[in-house]
Formats: structure tokens, sequence, C-alpha cells
């Protein structure tokens, strides 16, 4: 193999080369906005958030070793533009505050990019071929479910233990007391549940249609690395 083919062989594709730049590039500045806030003291009762956003930006660098080409680029470049849309315009440009709409369509968005996790992991668990859509369509709504309740999970615990206001300001009771109001809570997995039905239906449209609707795409892209490992299995 002469020079040539072999720069060729290691050159970095574009997109992937695209989202590690800005993961990086975020990363940094996350991290330089984390610092500047905590020593001026202008977190707003955000810290746990502002780290978990900054963290956030590493998952490229730290899910490429381990799984390798079983996450396609297509994955990571959705992963940065979401991350960029709700972290970096929504927590930390405030456009939560600022735009009534924003946070829900946020978690709207995820409702169903969490079903496409799901999807991710039955592909990578089992040839898809082989389940019943009912049964592919109650998994991916169960994850994308999922994820959301721990998301909110982890904003109250935090909320707790740092005194944080991620699910919203105190507000005075009757009697004097203090308590946070749980309408931010429920409107988001209220949201998150309605993106999980869209999945569903779409899901449900590319059976019954016989269709790709992009689908197909996905679940080849997601079972590459088990079909590799399939044929291999086969060769030997």
């Amino acid at each position: 193999m002469d020079n040539s083919q072999t720069a060729a062989h290691k050159r970095i594709p574009a997109l992937r080369l695209a989202v590690l730049i800005a993961s990086a590039v975020m990363f940094a500045v996350m991290l330089t906005l984390t610092i500047y806030r905590v020593a001026t003291d202008t977190t707003h009762g955000r810290i746990a958030v502002l780290i978990s956003n900054t963290l956030l930006w590493l998952i490229p660098f730290v899910f490429r070793p381990i799984f390798k080409d079983g996450i396609g680029d297509v994955v990571y470049a959705v992963f940065v533009i979401f991350t960029f849309l709700a972290s970096f315009l929504g927590s930390v440009l405030e456009f939560y505050g600022s735009v009534w709409w924003y946070d829900l369509a946020m978690h709207f968005t995820f409702g169903y990019l969490g079903s496409i996790i799901g999807l991710f992991f039955i592909c990578k668990l089992e040839k898809i071929e082989n389940l019943r859509p009912v049964f592919v369509i109650f998994v991916c709504f169960a994850v994308s479910i999922m994820f959301a309740g721990l998301w909110e999970v982890f904003e109250f615990t935090t909320d707790v233990l740092l005194d944080g206001t991620a699910q919203g300001f105190p507000v005075e009771l009757a009697d004097g007391t203090y308590a946070t109001l749980v309408n931010d809570t429920m409107e988001d997995i209220i949201c998150n549940l309605c993106g999980a039905v869209l999945f569903a239906i779409h899901y449900t449209a590319h059976v019954f249609s016989g269709k790709s609707l992009l689908l197909d795409t996905m679940k080849r892209d997601f079972s590459k690395k088990r079909t590799k490992k399939t044929q291999a299995e086969k060769e030997a």
C-alpha cells in the first residue's frame, strides 16, 4: 500500500470531523462559562445543569472508543445539533425563560429522539426483522418515557441537594411555607410523551405502508455492527 492509499485510509470523514470539532469547541465554551458563573456567583441555582451540560459535549469522545463504528456519524451529528439547541440555547442563553414554547418544543423533540434511542438498542441486541412491530414500538416508547423520568429525577435531586431551581422557583403557600409546583415537571413529561407517540405513529405508518419513511435507513445503520458480527460467525 503506497502513501496515498494509507493517507486515504486514515482520513477522517468530514461529518465525523465536524462533530468532533463542534463538540470540542462547545465543551471549551461551556467549561469557561461554568467557571465564570461559579466565580461570579451567577449560577442562579443551576450549577448542576451547567455541569451536566458541559459534560454532555464529551459524549462523542467517550462513546466512539467504546462503541467504535457501532454508532454512525449521523447519530452523533443529530446529538450535537439537539444538544446545542436544548443545552446551549435553552439553558445557557436562556431561551427556556425568554421563549415560552421553547422548553416544551425541546421535550417534545426529545420524546421522539428518545424513541430512536430505543430503536438503536433493539437493533444492537436483536435482529429487528425477527421482532413484532408492536413489540418494537412498545420498547421504543418505554425507553423514551424512561429518559423523561430520569431527567426529571435528576432535576429534582439536584434542586434538593444543591438548593437549585431547575424545576422552577418555590412559591409561598397559604401557611407561609414554600414549595415548588409540579406544573413544569408534568408539562415536560407530557410533551415527551407526545413526542414518543409521534414516533409510534411514524413507525406504524412505516410498517403498514411498506415504505421506508427514513426508518429503514436508521435500522440498517443501527444494525451494522451486528450484521458484521453475524457474517463473521457464518464464515467461521
